[in-house]
């Protein structure tokens, strides 16, 4: 076979392409053996979206340049980056990349001071770089190209092929660096993939095809047991939200920006990219300290938040009876702490240029505050396609099939969205299930559905259940200040007119459609609690049995007395919890505004 003296964009890109379809191949095996620096079982998925996205951002017509190829996959991953390993898998890109400058053909030689530039960035990015993790590997590989640069190597065949036995090595020596991978029996689930494709760039370099996966035989160190959870619970994770976004800015100051955000109290820190674009991740207890803290250096998108603890314990879920999982928007307003099982996408909200993640990346408090003084009126937006995805590929390796409960379709796309994500996926049976209703209505439902799952109906019996459970659940939302509302498009502005001139407050609710419309007025402009309550009573028997969730944009004092009040009435209450009104439906009720959803027991 000829040698290999030089890559052009085209050759680079379908070696690249091979690498990352390699990758993707492996995604469950890289989730299984995920036991650094948190055993939450998303290293395979988090390096899938990661490299996903160099797949998706290319265009039709390669750039002829080298550098123009390698700056645009840098920022690609820079984008879709997630999770720990996935950060600095985008940095080693951006490294290729700033490694690469004003080279239009690679030789040998160009690629290994790439490489070079690539581990010394990668490092770089860590606020607490750890030996025997994917950074180890990279360095060795960058090492053992140099040696073979030093010896005259100039056929990427055979370079990659000596380089990559010595890299194979490293990867089975991590367990030696680092402890935990020792223990659980092991390799560092980042470097496992970050050798799956430099191998998946090898077979093609030699072949000019990605190598058959049947062939490939994983990496495990027989030194103990390989369930990546067996050696950590949930106390040992003492930072329990993995938090990610990007930064924009002209010029950001990458070394203030590090030393602010390890100054924050967390850890697992990885800063990539340029000082025009930045991609942090972080483990952190407060998310929304972080956020304001990258906002002081530019404009912040891509908010990311994984609940790690929630991750641990859905993995741990592969050996119990449950074989549904339940999933739902942050429309929905219940209890988690006691609903562990429900999982929720969140919603998206900004306030000019600046956004959020309903519920996650600010408090309610800090929300209805800002939403009294901020002269742009936030703009609300559902969940992509893309992150309803990368919620049901995590659940589908721990459930057979899952249900997706949602806002109504005729008032959000975010059905729409979680339908399209469905229909795209091929591992897991998913049923979208347009709840219509909304907030604490919302949060009944699912967690109806949940205590089903529990009781270890099927399927069928369960959506069969919903469906019931959607007639039995009514909504009212008291709305304090209707100025909100007109504001967001829910209601035209003349009912603001007529709400004035006449001293009222409008009630809203859904049809057995999902449709918002007016269920009535409450007269006066005190005492909202005092008036939905009488609301209330006039349209409930109070022998039947209900269950009642009261939803308050920053007005707790007044859902406790509307509570205390409703809990004297009825006489047979399963309960009434009092939750906050997320964000994005707070964009429209506004401040001081009471939602009751309230829910007949079956018989």
């Amino acid at each position: 076979m000829p040698k290999i003296t030089y890559l052009d964009s085209d050759r680079l890109q379908r070696a690249i392409n091979a690498g990352i379809h390699n990758v993707l191949s492996r995604k469950e095996y890289l989730n299984k053996i995920n036991v650094f620096p948190v055993a939450d079982a998303d290293t395979g998925t988090n390096l899938a979206f990661t490299l996903h996205a160099i797949l998706d951002g290319e265009i039709e017509n390669t750039p002829d340049r080298i550098d123009d190829y390698l700056e645009k996959i840098a920022d690609s991953a820079l984008d879709g980056a997630r999770g720990n390993s996935g950060a600095i898998m985008a940095q080693f890109f951006q490294g290729l990349s700033d490694g690469s400058k004003g080279i239009n053909k690679m030789t040998t030689v160009d690629f290994s001071k790439a490489v070079s530039t690539a581990s010394s960035l990668s490092r770089d990015a860590l606020s607490e770089p750890k030996e025997g993790t994917i950074l180890t590997v990279i360095n060795d590989f960058s090492e053992a190209l140099e040696v073979c640069i030093d010896r005259g190597v100039s056929d990427f065949e055979l370079l990659f092929k000596e380089a990559l036995s010595k890299t194979q090595i490293s990867l089975e020596n991590t367990p030696n660096l680092l402890p935990v991978l020792k223990q659980s029996g092991v390799v560092d689930a980042g470097a496992q993939g970050f050798v799956d494709l430099l191998d998946g760039i090898y077979e093609f370099v030699r072949s000019g095809s990605l190598k058959d996966i049947k062939d490939f035989k994983p990496l495990i160190i027989e030194t103990g047991s390989h369930d990546s959870h067996e050696f950590s619970d949930l106390e040992s994770i003492k930072y329990k939200y993995c938090t990610e976004c990007l930064v924009h800015g002209q010029d950001i100051d990458i070394n203030k920006l590090k030393t602010k955000l390890i100054a924050s109290g967390a850890d697992s820190l990885v800063l990539a990219g340029s000082n025009h674009k930045a991609k942090i991740h972080i483990h952190s207890n407060n998310p929304t300290d972080v956020f304001s803290t990258c906002m002081l250096f530019g404009i912040v998108t891509g908010h990311k938040i994984d609940d790690m603890k929630k991750q641990y314990y859905i993995s741990k879920l592969k050996s119990s009876d449950k074989k549904i999982a339940i999933v739902t928007d942050s429309s929905a307003d219940f209890s988690s702490n006691n609903y562990p099982d429900i999982n929720v996408v969140p919603l998206k909200y900004n306030f000019g240029e600046v956004n959020h993640l309903d519920k996650i990346s600010q408090s309610t408090d800090n929300f209805y505050n800002e939403l009294q003084v901020n002269s742009d009126h936030p703009k609300t937006s559902q969940p992509s396609p893309g992150e309803f995805k990368r919620t049901y590929d995590f659940l589908s390796s721990y459930y057979e099939s899952i249900i997706s409960l949602h806002l109504p379709k005729i008032v959000s796309g975010t059905f729409q969205s979680a339908e399209t994500a469905a229909k795209n996926f091929k591992k897991s049976d998913i049923s979208v299930v347009d709840t219509h209703s909304a907030s604490a209505g919302q949060g009944l439902i699912a967690m109806y559905a949940s205590e089903l799952v529990d009781k270890g109906l099927d399927k069928v019996q369960i959506l069969n259940k919903i469906e019931d459970a959607k007639s039995r659940t009514s909504i009212f939302l008291a709305i304090n200040d209707i100025s909100y509302s007109i504001k967001g498009g829910r209601v035209p502005s003349i009912l603001g007119t007529v709400s004035r001139l006449f001293n009222f407050k409008l009630v809203l609710t859904m049809n057995n459609i999902g449709k918002v419309k007016p269920a009535g007025v409450l007269w006066g402009s005190k005492n909202i609690e005092q008036k939905i309550y009488k609301f209330i009573i006039k349209k409930f028997d109070k022998q039947k049995k209900y269950r009642i969730i009261i939803s308050h944009s920053n007005c707790l004092e007044k859902a406790n007395t509307l509570s205390e009040q409703l809990k004297q009435y009825f006489v047979y209450l399963d309960f009434c919890n009092i939750e906050k009104l997320g964000c994005a439906l707070g964009v429209h009720a506004g401040p001081g505004s009471l939602l009751v959803g309230i829910q007949e027991v079956e018989e």
